[in-house]
């Protein structure tokens, strides 16, 4: 059987990071204390129905994405695809950056 709270929790870390969020941004925007939303994403509480709400909303997610199995998740839509994509260029090598462009437009130009 499914932990709702520990699933609960793992969506609520992933979204939160997605938007470059602290725990303390989210936390402010719900309307709890500072340190409250660390054991929400780790399981060990929950919040109303009303935060949800609120959450989805700073998150952008609709409030039953909070709920899914990972496997069961929406696609993420293009333009977090992209940010994604930028986000893990930007630690990449220039060796690692060259590849990847070789690999790229070998592979759009086919």
């Amino acid at each position: 059987m499914v932990d709702i709270k520990k699933l609960f929790g793992q969506n609520l870390k992933k979204y939160r990071e997605r938007k470059n969020l602290s725990q303390e941004e989210v936390a402010e925007y719900i309307g709890l204390d500072d340190k409250s939303i660390s054991p929400i994403e780790c399981g060990r509480s929950f919040i109303s129905i009303k935060r949800i709400n609120k959450l989805a909303e700073v998150l952008e997610i609709e409030p039953y994405q909070l709920f899914l199995p990972n496997d069961r998740q929406n696609p993420v839509n293009d333009n977090e695809k992209k940010l994604r994509i930028f986000s893990r260029l930007e630690s990449c090598s220039k060796e690692e950056l060259d590849l990847l462009c070789d690999i790229l437009c070998k592979f759009l130009d086919k």
